[in-house]
């Protein structure tokens, strides 16, 4: 399938063969790019490091319906500069997580990672709207640092190595789908 090409709609409450019993999401693609295979999907964005944490999580302070963060099992609602001020606050040899949500979607950073990279699962998106948070949330993170934002499939190595699903691209203002 090429970038936004589309089949045509399907039924609502269809079967497609990745996806569990009745399928709510309304087209195609949305079925291939969420199927349910026991494995996350990773949102990157291109050549960047550690260094962009910051202006990401200030950004995403602002756009975020919600951030979380987690030290262990106990979290803690915080804005933009409560997330800098925590992953600054790390210490050498601990992890924590953060939980973004838009809308009724949640997407998460474990940290601290070299990288900007966020995961989220498949089978939590179960309709159009929430599609739409994937899509507002890689809008934001793209914006946030001036690159495009990816969505793959798990990596272990890097969102190089596998084709991506979806991109946004804030110097284009596009969003591409395979």
């Amino acid at each position: 399938m090429t970038d936004q090409a589309h089949r045509p709609a399907t039924e609502p409450g269809h079967t497609c063969e990745h996806r569990p019993g009745t399928c709510r999401l309304p087209d195609p693609w949305m079925c291939d790019v969420f199927y349910v295979d026991g494995s996350l999907r990773d949102i990157t964005v291109q050549d960047t490091d550690d260094t962009r944490w910051n202006q990401v999580l200030r950004h995403l302070g602002d756009a975020a319906d919600a951030l979380t963060w987690y030290d262990g099992d106990t979290g803690q609602d915080v804005d933009g500069s409560g997330a800098v001020a925590a992953l600054d606050a790390l210490d050498a040899g601990t992890t924590a997580s953060l939980s973004v949500r838009f809308g009724r979607t949640r997407i998460t950073a474990n940290l601290p990672v070299d990288w900007i990279e966020f995961s989220l699962w498949p089978d939590d998106i179960e309709d159009a709207d929430h599609v739409a948070d994937v899509l507002r949330f890689l809008t934001e993170l793209g914006t946030a640092c001036g690159r495009p934002a990816v969505l793959t499939a798990e990596t272990v190595t890097g969102h190089h190595q596998l084709p991506p699903l979806i991109t946004y691209d804030p110097a284009t203002g596009t969003v591409t789908h395979f």
